[in-house]
């Protein structure tokens, strides 16, 4: 009985004057720091542009820490212009850029390497520059729904209005529209005049593609309006983004008829 007592008394003693166990050393766990950006857009022409304009959606950090293979991506709203990044290793970086939208890549920044990224610290990167060609075609057909066309066999469409608004202020563009000759049509021009809608003498079948090139790229609503006996009957208030990087949009607009206008 005595032997046991002193074997608890050597236990107790071990384990400190509280009765616990012996403080663990801590563990070394791995240590973090974050990265800042902040980038900006201009057009082929050096001047600001807004994500909007272009389709813009994201801007892209592809991040690679150079002790190790490999990478991961940071990805930011490209219309904010400015981000801090998650949390990541700390250590020694190399970063590129991407700016991404609607019709994929738009344009990359300069690289940046051998960035130090510190513990518990926001580290600031090299403010960025995106340039993007801020310009794009359409190729327009327009149908009014009829199986035999537009024009006098079909929905006997005599004359249109054509004219194309900024989404982002609302001002007018005055495009030349190309109408390329059809089956039973010639080829025209059609300039859309901002003051005041011209009218054609003549139809456009549904076969005939409206082109026109070096658009600045935006949001754009297309006023068309194709006139039965002199009356509005057919129209189309569509919305279209012309794209950057001169890539052409091809879209057919659908007119739709009035019907709750009298002679329609």
């Amino acid at each position: 009985m005595q032997s046991m007592r002193r074997a608890l008394f050597v236990l107790l003693t071990a384990c400190g004057g509280g009765g616990g166990f012996p403080d663990a050393p801590p563990i070394d766990g791995p240590t973090l720091g974050t990265f800042s950006a902040m980038w900006s857009v201009v057009d082929q022409n050096s001047q600001p542009i807004s994500c909007d304009r272009i389709g813009g959606q994201t801007m892209t950090v592809l991040v690679h820490n150079k002790a190790f293979d490999g990478g991961s991506t940071q990805i930011f709203t490209c219309g904010t212009g400015m981000g801090t990044s998650q949390a990541i290793l700390t250590g020694t970086y190399k970063f590129d850029f991407e700016l991404g939208g609607t019709v994929g890549l738009l344009a990359k920044s300069t690289v940046q390497d051998n960035v130090d990224i510190a513990a518990d610290t926001t580290t600031p990167l090299e403010p960025l520059l995106f340039q993007v060609k801020a310009t794009g075609g359409l190729a327009l057909n327009l149908s009014a729904g009829d199986p035999a066309g537009n024009c006098e066999s079909g929905a006997n469409i005599q004359s249109f209005t054509i004219s194309a608004t900024h989404n982002s202020d609302a001002t007018c563009e005055p495009l030349t529209l190309a109408i390329a000759a059809g089956a039973t049509k010639p080829a025209h021009t059609y300039t859309i005049d901002c003051t005041t809608p011209v009218e054609t003498n003549y139809c456009i079948e549904t076969d005939q593609q409206m082109t026109v090139t070096n658009v600045p790229s935006d949001g754009y609503t297309m006023h068309i309006r194709g006139k039965v006996a002199g009356q509005n009957c057919y129209k189309n208030d569509d919305s279209i983004q012309v794209p950057p990087l001169d890539m052409t949009l091809t879209r057919t607009l659908n007119l739709a008829r009035q019907t709750q206008i009298t002679g329609c």
